[in-house]
C-alpha cells in the first residue's frame, strides 16, 4: 500500500490546477435523465466528468454517490480528484437532492433504500451505451448503504464496491445522538480546514472549482424535510451488513481514524464497525480495508485529493482480480 502521508498537498494543487477548467465546464453543463419508479417519472440531475488526456479507457467507470444531505455538487471535489486519477466518473443527485425532482411519498416512505438503488440502475443503463459494462460503485456515508443495496439487486452490473465512511452498520441506532455526532464532526472538520488552508493553496483551489458548480436547491428546503426524516429513520435501522452478506463482488472499506460519526474501531474488537463489515463479507480475499490517519467523516471535501489517491489504489487492485 502506498504511503499517502508523503503526498504534498501543495504539489497536488499545482499539478491539477490545469484541469479545473476542463472538468469545470463539464460540471456546468446541465445533464439529466428521466427514471420511472413505481409508475412515477422523476427527472434526475447528474454529471459525467473525466480528464481526456488522463482517462484510463480500459478501467471501469466510477459511479460516485454522496451521503445524507448532499446532491452531486457536494461530492464534486472528490469526483474531480478521481477524474484526475484517470477515471470517468458519474455523479448523480438522487430524487429530492440538488436540482433533481422531488419524489412522491410512495418513494420516500419506505423502510429501505430499494427505490434509490433502482434509480441508480436506470441512470447507469441510460448513460452507459455498453449494457455489459460494469461500474465501480463508490458511496459515502448513507451512499454506502444504497450502493450495497444496488450490488445485492444487480450483481451483474458491479465491478467493485467502495464503502467510504459507511453508514447503516448499527441497527436501532438513536437518531438524535446520530444527528449530534454529525453536527459535532462538521464543526471540527470546518475548523481543521481553516487551519490547513492557511498553509496551502487548498482554499483558492476549492474556490476556483466552485465557480463552475451551479446553484442548487437546498436538501433541507421545507418540502424536502419529510424525505430527510425518512432517510434518517432508514439509517437508524441499519441494513448495510445484511446486504454485504448477500453480494460477491470485491469490497473496499475506507474510513478515517478520527471519524466520530461512524467510528471504524479496530479489527481486533469484534464489536467495531470495521470488524463487523469484515465479518459480513466473509471471504477475506474479497475485502480490502484502509483507516486513514488524522481525518474525519467528510473526506469527500477535504482532503479529497488524498482520499481519491487511496481509492484509485484499491480500484486498480479490484480490476486485477
Amino acid at each position: 500500500m502506498p504511503n499517502f502521508e508523503k503526498l504534498s498537498i501543495n504539489d497536488v494543487f499545482k499539478n491539477r490546477k490545469e484541469f479545473i477548467s476542463e472538468i469545470g465546464n463539464q460540471l456546468k453543463k446541465e445533464s439529466s435523465v428521466e427514471v420511472k419508479i413505481n409508475e412515477e417519472k422523476i427527472k434526475i440531475d447528474y454529471r459525467v466528468i473525466s480528464v481526456e488526456s488522463l482517462e484510463n479507457k480500459e478501467g471501469d467507470v466510477v459511479l460516485l454517490l454522496p451521503g445524507f444531505g448532499s446532491g452531486w455538487e457536494g461530492i464534486s471535489e472528490l469526483g474531480f480528484s478521481l477524474a484526475c486519477e484517470g477515471r470517468k466518473v458519474i455523479i448523480p443527485s438522487l430524487p429530492g437532492y440538488g436540482n433533481s425532482d422531488n419524489p412522491s411519498k410512495t418513494y420516500t416512505e419506505t423502510n429501505d433504500f430499494e427505490n434509490e438503488a433502482e434509480v441508480l440502475y436506470q441512470i447507469i443503463n441510460q448513460i452507459e451505451s455498453d449494457q455489459n459494462k460494469k461500474v465501480h460503485l463508490l458511496g459515502h456515508s448513507m451512499g454506502s448503504e444504497i450502493i450495497a443495496t444496488f450490488a445485492r439487486k444487480y450483481p451483474e452490473k458491479v465491478s467493485s464496491l467502495v464503502l467510504l465512511n459507511p453508514a447503516g452498520v448499527e441497527d436501532k441506532e438513536n437518531k438524535y445522538l446520530l444527528g449530534k455526532r454529525f453536527i459535532g464532526s462538521g464543526i471540527k472538520t470546518s475548523a481543521e480546514f481553516s487551519v490547513r488552508s492557511a498553509f496551502s493553496g487548498e482554499k483558492d483551489y476549492e474556490k476556483e472549482l466552485g465557480n463552475y458548480i451551479p446553484e442548487t436547491k437546498s436538501p433541507f428546503a421545507k418540502d424536502r424535510i419529510p424525505q430527510r426524516l425518512s432517510e434518517a429513520n432508514k439509517l437508524s435501522q441499519g441494513y448495510l451488513l445484511e446486504n454485504l452478506r448477500n453480494i460477491n463482488c470485491p469490497v473496499t472499506y475506507i474510513s478515517e481514524e478520527l471519524d466520530t460519526v461512524y467510528p471504524p474501531g479496530t479489527s481486533d474488537d469484534e464489536n467495531s464497525q470495521l470488524a463487523r463489515v469484515i465479518e459480513s463479507v466473509k471471504d477475506e480475499t474479497r475485502i480490502e480495508r484502509s483507516v486513514m490517519k488524522g481525518l474525519r467523516h467528510n473526506t469527500t471535501i477535504a482532503p479529497d485529493e488524498i482520499t481519491a489517491a487511496n481509492i484509485e489504489y484499491y480500484l486498480e487492485r479490484a480490476e486485477e482480480h
